[in-house]
């Protein structure tokens, strides 16, 4: 009797648990969205959906001696006319980024007008919806409500889902659809018709079956018309279905993902016309990594689903807390599988390492860094959520009180730490996600501080997008003199202060020896530097 009066109040406490979360995860969100810094990557998000072409921007820009930060924000507006075709050209000419987000942002900034504001508003609906999914992926995994309120507690406050959904970027999208293809699957592989006792059909199985491995296979191709990473959420889910599932259910599966790479075809064809593009594109993933560095990221993308303070990477934060969740998550499936069925454990399991895997082992086999980017482990963030949910939701409705203690004084834990971690990241104007323009606030004030100035920039990889990510942090009539690799300009006389932004030694010696001026940093640990 005690036992059912304490799971009762539990459960009460829960569903108040469940409204305080998704409030605040509504609220963190919606917070300071506008007012980040707009980095080079959704710099370039903005150039495609409205159909620029990034050679065309670079030969505009190049024509003059100067062009104003005004100048460059006006590539982020609407060219004339307005058309699809030109967003379809900017889309395919990088066929690294499949054009679903895209296209639903080309469609949004075309009803809102394009700004900071509208661009990342998509990222937040999305953000917002995963919500729900979250819910309703806990109730088809666990087939649990209470783990389900818990899942979508987590999730409400996870920092990189908080991040994630205030960019300008196809991740909140992913998010989203990741969980839902995990969803129809395992509703799929559960599908069974309805008999009544004289064993008369009520509904059809057939029509039944039909109908939730067509969802499935629709929503596989919207993943991999989302980011061409779905590729190792696919494989996770056939080896789920070869480990878990009948002959039958392998052959089901094969068929929906043969419709899946038929409605895929038409990218497929552009990426198969590109090939060379997309090599030279993503030839950044090839770059050599210490091992001991890498090991520090993977460690800090498990952490980030439940706590990011956003520190160094060097710091001791770094080399206890992914350990101390690492454990966690360990313990977890221990346990879990110990009460779970082999089929929903292993399903865990296949979606929790299979994505991470594909990614951590080629970097540590030939080298590379693929493996460094956080939002490329989104399948098995998602996952690591909804494993801590069905743990704890054993540990708070068991029958003994030790275990419900535990089990909500670490619920309490993990979501006061996702609390103060999206609280901190949505009231700062940078966060690490930033990656090379994490400092553009800070070198906009330094640049705004000066009455005439002008800020040298040499276009190569990310040049033009760190040039347009840093004109809205300065006045709109601050100069800058934009160059190609190697053909460095006169530089104009008549300005107060004269600013190198993003430069290497190379390019530093060259303009200390055309202008017979020294070059220094212009303040902190920041790209910056001033003629002196």
């Amino acid at each position: 009797m005690v036992s059912s009066r304490s799971i009762a109040a539990v459960k009460k406490r829960l569903q108040i648990l469940f409204i305080v979360c998704l409030l605040i995860g509504i609220g963190l969100r919606c917070t300071n969205a506008a007012h980040k810094v707009y980095w080079h990557d959704e710099v370039y998000t903005t150039i495609r959906v409205l159909g620029h072409s990034s050679k065309a921007i670079e030969e505009q820009v190049l024509q003059g001696a100067t062009v104003s930060a005004a100048d460059l924000q006006a590539f982020q507006k609407f060219p004339e006319p307005r058309r699809w075709s030109d967003t379809w050209s900017a889309l395919a000419s990088h066929p690294e980024h499949p054009p679903l987000f895209y296209f639903l942002e080309r469609f949004w900034v075309g009803v809102f007008a394009p700004s900071i504001t509208s661009f990342r508003a998509l990222a937040v609906v999305f953000g917002l919806l995963l919500l729900p999914l979250t819910y309703w992926m806990g109730r088809q995994l666990w087939q649990d409500h209470w783990a389900a309120v818990i899942a979508t507690c987590l999730m409400a406050v996870s920092p990189i889902q908080l991040l994630y959904a205030q960019e300008a970027r196809e991740y909140s999208l992913w998010a989203c659809l990741i969980l839902l293809a995990n969803g129809c699957l395992l509703q799929a592989m559960r599908a069974a018709g309805r008999y009544s006792s004289e064993a008369v059909v009520v509904r059809s199985l057939k029509a039944t079956i039909l109908r939730k491995w067509g969802l499935y296979s629709v929503s596989m191709a919207l993943m991999l018309y989302t980011t061409l990473l779905s590729v190792l959420v696919i494989v996770a889910h056939g080896l789920y279905v070869l480990i878990s599932g009948s002959r039958q259910h392998w052959q089901r599966w094969a068929m929906a993902l043969g419709g899946a790479l038929f409605l895929f075809v038409p990218w497929g064809g552009v990426i198969l016309s590109n090939r060379a593009k997309l090599d030279s594109v993503t030839d950044w993933t090839s770059f050599r990594q210490p091992l001991g560095q890498l090991v520090k990221f993977w460690g800090l993308h498990l952490s980030s689903t439940v706590i990011d303070l956003g520190l160094p990477v060097d710091n001791l934060y770094t080399y206890v807390v992914p350990f101390v969740l690492l454990i966690l998550l360990l313990v977890a499936l221990w346990q879990l599988l110990m009460v779970t069925s082999p089929s929903t454990m292993a399903f865990c399991i296949m979606v929790l390492m299979v994505p991470a895997l594909g990614l951590i082992l080629p970097d540590m086999i030939d080298g590379g860094q693929l493996s460094v980017s956080t939002r490329y482990f989104m399948p098995s963030l998602l996952m690591v959520t909804l494993v801590l949910a069905g743990w704890l939701r054993q540990l708070i409705l068991s029958d003994r009180g030790t275990y419900r203690l535990c089990g909500q004084s670490i619920l309490v834990l993990l979501l006061v730490v996702g609390f103060v971690s999206g609280s901190l990241s949505a009231v700062s104007f940078t966060w690490w996600n930033k990656n090379i323009n994490y400092h553009i606030n800070t070198m906009g004030e330094v640049i705004r501080q000066t009455s005439a100035p002008l800020v040298m920039v040499e276009i190569g990889e990310t040049g033009l997008g760190s040039s347009i990510s840093l004109s809205y942090a300065v006045a709109p009539e601050t100069a800058f003199l934009l160059f190609k690799p190697g053909k460095m300009p006169e530089i104009p006389t008549g300005y107060s202060d004269y600013f190198v932004s993003y430069a290497n030694g190379e390019l530093l010696d060259a303009i200390a020896s055309k202008t017979g001026r020294s070059v220094v940093l212009a303040g902190g640990d920041y790209p910056l530097w001033r003629l002196e």
